[in-house]
């Protein structure tokens, strides 16, 4: 599966898209997978952020919130309508981040059928 991800990542034309963080010296301290993807509340493009990870040794520095802020200024600045996300209700770490920069969850309740 990585292998396919990075393929998809390196093709401008598939809709799986990426941004990274790193450090002064190079090295990567987080990153992002995002989906823009049109909807049925709006004409207006909305992105999903699929994944968010910070180096656990950059946990706590910003990383996280530069990551989102920027994908936040790719997105007015592209016209989107929203920005979102989901997370597991226990990972209490980045609720405390989502829950500052979002203003708190939405109240949706996520459900799955697995195919």
């Amino acid at each position: 599966m990585t292998s396919t991800l990075w393929t998809r990542l390196m093709d401008p034309d598939f809709a799986i898209k990426a941004l990274v963080a790193r450090g002064g010296d190079g090295h990567i301290l987080g990153f992002c997978h995002y989906v823009l993807h049109p909807n049925t509340w709006g004409t207006s493009p909305v992105c999903y952020l699929e994944d968010l990870f910070t180096d656990p040794a950059s946990r706590g520095q910003g990383v996280g919130r530069a990551l989102i802020d920027q994908l936040v200024a790719l997105g007015r600045a592209g016209g989107w309508g929203r920005v979102y996300w989901h997370t597991q209700e226990t990972n209490t770490t980045a609720r405390r981040l989502y829950d500052n920069v979002a203003g708190g969850a939405d109240g949706f309740v996520r459900y799955v059928i697995r195919l």
